[in-house]
């Protein structure tokens, strides 16, 4: 009986696919041996292992709370705070009221959450956009009395490639960030997040209201332009999505004309010394919030630094952050100076005007300039957390819109029946 054999060269090269096969599929590389000659009968075979394409985002979520400032107390007009939407306007520099309806707390795919103290969120409302986590109305008199407040938005549409440590996802929306109890503020309309090999930005269609120093009375519509929210860095990109401490520290700007200037980094401030964007702080030269974007020297650089920006790929799985992950990314390890001590807060009401009066446009205008049940700071007399390091006047001399209130007070106080107007107040162009 004959049997046909098959030659060991061809035994060879079947033994050799069935390996390649089972090395692709395990995802190993598997080394074929020194280059084939013609005398060799040996089959080599290069295999090229396919790499990931880019993955279709389509519900992305933006998490972000600016910085500390934008809920903290203010000298004037209760607090800062943000709001979903693109808000109208007002017409004059004045505080909100609940009865302007400009305050939202969802708008689209757009909402604003607050931090509760069990270390969870929950729906921010007009009511509560002053109290901090545990129900206390924030002090200007600490930068650690924040809201903690942040703008959610859902419904991101882009692109993630993990192995180009790539990214681009847009949202469609937009919120508003008021300061001084809205009497100044501007608005941000739908985001875009781009990273390339570890590095990007986050921009958004700017627009808003701004005045002249020279001409208190002027309320002006600024004309919308694209601008860089934030600057990223060493960004680390996952799946899941990314979570990443936009660039402040350590960044030096040029001041917009008629502002104060960037202080002197040294020993005392080089912890939280830094800034915004450069087109976003210019931006902020015409809103009237300038100074609040980068170390000024004022008694409220320590909550100026960008809180930390989470981006999750689909909404419905949030990306988790650590829980000793503070907001405000690395602790601030710089000298504490005593707090502030704010003249308008702390004057007493003045008797019978503390109740709300008419103003000559026949507006009721609240004494405290707080609608009732924001949670607002009082003009009301409150003690104060340490002995002020210098003149009370100085604060305010970098502060006039707390110089025009103060002023404002000691008229009604008088007696005079002139309320807060529209333009009546001076924007904070120094702080």
């Amino acid at each position: 009986m004959s049997r046909r054999t098959r030659p060991a060269g061809g035994r060879r090269a079947v033994l050799a696919a069935a390996v390649l096969a089972a090395a692709v599929l395990l995802g190993c590389t598997v080394w074929s041996g020194p280059p084939a000659t013609a005398a060799d009968d040996d089959v080599v075979v290069d295999v090229t292992i396919p790499q990931p394409e880019a993955v279709r985002v389509s519900d992305a979520q933006l998490r972000w709370g600016l910085n500390e400032e934008s809920g903290a107390g203010a000298f004037f007009g209760g607090c800062n705070f943000l709001s979903a939407g693109i808000a109208g306007s007002t017409g004059g520099a004045r505080p909100w009221t609940a009865g302007d309806g400009l305050y939202a707390a969802r708008a689209g795919d757009v909402r604003i959450e607050k931090a509760t103290s069990d270390g969870g969120t929950e729906p921010a409302s007009w009511a509560t956009r002053c109290l901090d986590p545990a129900g206390a109305p924030v002090d200007v008199g600490s930068t650690e009395s924040t809201t903690r407040s942040e703008v959610v938005v859902d419904g991101g549409v882009g692109t993630l490639d993990l192995t180009a440590r790539s990214a681009s996802v847009r949202w469609t929306g937009s919120f508003t960030v008021a300061f001084y109890g809205g009497m100044t503020y501007w608005s941000a309309t739908d985001p875009v997040l781009e990273v390339a090999d570890g590095s990007g930005t986050l921009t958004a269609r700017l627009s808003g209201y701004g005045a002249d120093r020279q001409d208190p009375g002027r309320w002006v519509r600024l004309a919308p332009r694209t601008v860089t929210l934030a600057v990223l860095e060493d960004v680390e990109l996952t799946r899941e999505g990314l979570v990443v401490l936009p660039t402040y520290r350590g960044v030096a700007v040029d001041a917009p004309a008629g502002t104060v200037g960037q202080t002197v980094r040294d020993a005392t401030n080089s912890a939280h010394w830094g800034s915004f964007p450069q087109d976003f702080v210019d931006f902020q030269g015409e809103v009237g919030q300038a100074s609040y974007w980068f170390t000024s020297g004022g008694a409220r650089d320590r909550a100026k630094p960008a809180t930390r920006l989470v981006v999750s790929m689909d909404a419905r799985t949030p990306v988790t952050t650590p829980d000793d992950d503070a907001p405000g990314g690395a602790p601030d390890t710089s000298p504490t100076p005593a707090a502030p001590v704010n003249e308008v807060r702390e004057r007493p009401a003045a008797g019978p005007r503390a109740a709300a009066t008419p103003d000559d446009a026949g507006v009721a205008v609240p004494a405290a300039q707080v609608p009732a049940g924001a949670g607002g700071q009082s003009l009301a007399a409150q003690p104060s957390a340490a002995p002020p390091t210098r003149d009370l006047l100085d604060d305010l001399r970098e502060d006039p819109v707390a110089l025009s209130a103060a002023a404002a007070v000691a008229l009604l106080g008088a007696g005079g029946g002139i309320g807060l107007r529209r333009g009546w107040v001076v924007l904070p162009w120094v702080r």
